[in-house]
């Protein structure tokens, strides 16, 4: 029989997962300020490795974003943004981010003035249109990161033009701030995200068990420190901490489904942020989320191998941040699910169609009409917004989920 972690060390490890909370990444966000580092307003998926390498710390609007949504503190953010003309249609994670920064506050508290901006141009339609009102607001040096968009992420060239892109970023750091590049330091914070990579990986393969001890609500949170602190050895510990964790669970044979794991269940989409009590609906009910494309194919080390070179770092970050899932065809998307279907044995899909994120929600139909023919499962979809609550009624979801369970029931006996 495996041996199960002591009491002790389970706190040593909770430990380890408190330095890159929520909270405390506000609080170490304040302390970088105090000791005079650059602050950089960055996008989601630039290589933020790099950031910390050069010491230069990274604060994320569509995480603050997600973090104000989930803990119910981004009506002000909303407010700021409408009373500044932004329609409600415009993708809520852009008009809550706008929110935060024009405050220059987020939910827990007042964020320093920037120094710089980075941002990409091809992960997010908006990204573009969202730093440029950015760099107006602040007037400082903003770096656009090109990525035109492709199907074959892999091609040499296309991995050398964005290798050149992440060297202009470095050059662009040290022109407008005191910050420098030293190599040994990016490779060193190339080694930490890939052990966050890796941690991470093992923790996704963990929810292969029958039951599966990991609740999605619980990783949607814990994903942060994949977007915002890679590069940092805090990161690194951090995943190999909840790793250890969850193994220990899965060799209790712990699991989030109430009564035990009844259905094996996918979840299409970003989590609804504002609502994420659905997914506890969803465990109470017996059924328990194991696979998502936002956390196998989003984030971590995205590239053939499943790991990064350190002696190789501007080509290895090239090569995992090109892989992007909104360039990928139809085709190539639905044999990701077809093959977590039958690895993680799953019972059922759930779709959220997003109305903020287009490149997300763009050809889900598709994909769930090619579920459907190959393995006939059955689907919920739920619509609505990843951050505003507007217009999503909990009481009509419950309703459908306890509808969608039924079905489930049903085609078991």
């Amino acid at each position: 029989m495996e041996e199960q972690l002591s009491e002790a060390r389970i706190l040593e490890l909770k430990g380890v997962l408190k330095r890159l909370t929520a909270g405390a990444s506000y609080r170490r966000m304040l302390a970088a300020h105090e000791q005079g580092r650059p602050i950089c307003v960055a996008s989601a998926a630039i290589p933020v490795e790099v950031l910390y390498a050069m010491d230069v710390y990274p604060v994320f609007p569509e995480s603050l974003a997600a973090i104000a949504a989930g803990i119910g503190k981004a009506e002000e953010f909303f407010e700021e943004a409408k009373r500044r003309g932004f329609s409600p249609s415009i993708c809520s994670y852009t008009r809550c981010g706008l929110g935060i920064s024009w405050c220059q506050k987020s939910a827990f508290g007042p964020i320093p003035e920037p120094d710089i901006f980075i941002t990409d141009v091809s992960v997010c339609c908006l990204h573009v249109t969202w730093w440029a009102y950015l760099e107006d607001h602040f007037q400082k040096p903003t770096y656009y990161m090109d990525m035109p968009a492709t199907d074959d992420p892999w091609d040499p060239d296309y991995v050398a033009y964005y290798e050149a892109q992440i060297k202009g970023m470095v050059e662009f750091v040290e022109e407008n701030t005191s910050a420098k590049l030293e190599l040994d330091r990016l490779k060193q914070a190339v080694h930490y995200s890939d052990q966050a990579g890796l941690y991470w990986k093992r923790i996704l393969e963990l929810r292969k068990k029958r039951p599966s001890p990991v609740s999605f609500r619980s990783l949607a949170g814990e994903i942060l420190p994949l977007v915002t602190a890679l590069g940092d050895k805090d990161c690194a510990d951090f995943y190999q901490a909840l790793y250890e964790i969850y193994r220990d669970q899965a060799r209790q044979g712990s699991c989030p489904a109430k009564g035990g794991e009844k259905y094996r269940l996918i979840w299409n989409g970003i989590p609804i942020w504002h609502h994420l009590q659905v997914i506890t609906y969803f465990e109470e009910k017996g059924a328990n989320f194991v696979w998502e494309p936002y956390t196998a194919l989003s984030w971590g080390n995205k590239t053939p191998s499943g790991r990064l070179d350190p002696e190789e770092p501007f080509r290895s970050l090239a090569i995992k941040y090109t892989n992007v899932l909104t360039n990928m065809p139809l085709e190539k998307r639905f044999r990701y699910f077809d093959e977590a279907i039958k690895e993680y044995k799953v019972d059922g899909l759930v779709m959220f169609s997003n109305r903020s994120c287009r490149p997300q929600s763009i050809g889900q139909d598709e994909v769930v009409e090619l579920v459907r023919e190959a393995h006939d499962l059955p689907v919920l979809i739920f619509e609505g917004d990843q951050a505003d609550p507007e217009g999503f009624n909990m009481a009509e979801a419950k309703n459908r989920i306890d509808g969608f369970i039924e079905i489930l029931e049903a085609r078991r006996r």
